[in-house]
């Protein structure tokens, strides 16, 4: 499903609790981010949650997250840089609602001299 701005929805839903979803996530000290994609742009020139790697054939590939995707929200409620109780939550869940920006663009180097 899209969301605005080219955010969209991932549902993961496991077939078994044991299943792992098959990504990790990066996070730096607790701060809050928007839900903007502008806001989401910028959050993670600020260490943003980011999705930091999908293992290739799992539930998180299947259904198209990819390494640097900036997470936006989870289960409904904004995610949080340093959000040990979401992670920890989204581990033990049978199925996980997120919202997911595109990687934000990086600026071009400056030109030579």
């Amino acid at each position: 499903a899209q969301a605005g701005g080219g955010a969209r929805e991932v549902v993961l839903t496991k077939p078994e609790a044991h299943v792992p979803f098959g990504l990790s996530l990066r996070s730096d000290p607790p701060a809050r981010f928007g839900s903007s994609p502008d806001e989401a742009a910028s959050a993670s020139s600020h260490g943003a949650l980011q999705v930091e790697y999908v293992e290739p054939g799992s539930l998180a590939a299947a259904a198209g997250l990819r390494a640097g995707e900036v997470i936006l929200a989870l289960n409904g409620a904004p995610a949080v840089r340093g959000a040990v109780t979401s992670a920890q939550e989204m581990r033990a869940a049978l199925q996980v609602r997120m919202i997911v920006a595109p990687p934000p663009k990086r600026a071009p180097p400056p030109p030579p001299p």
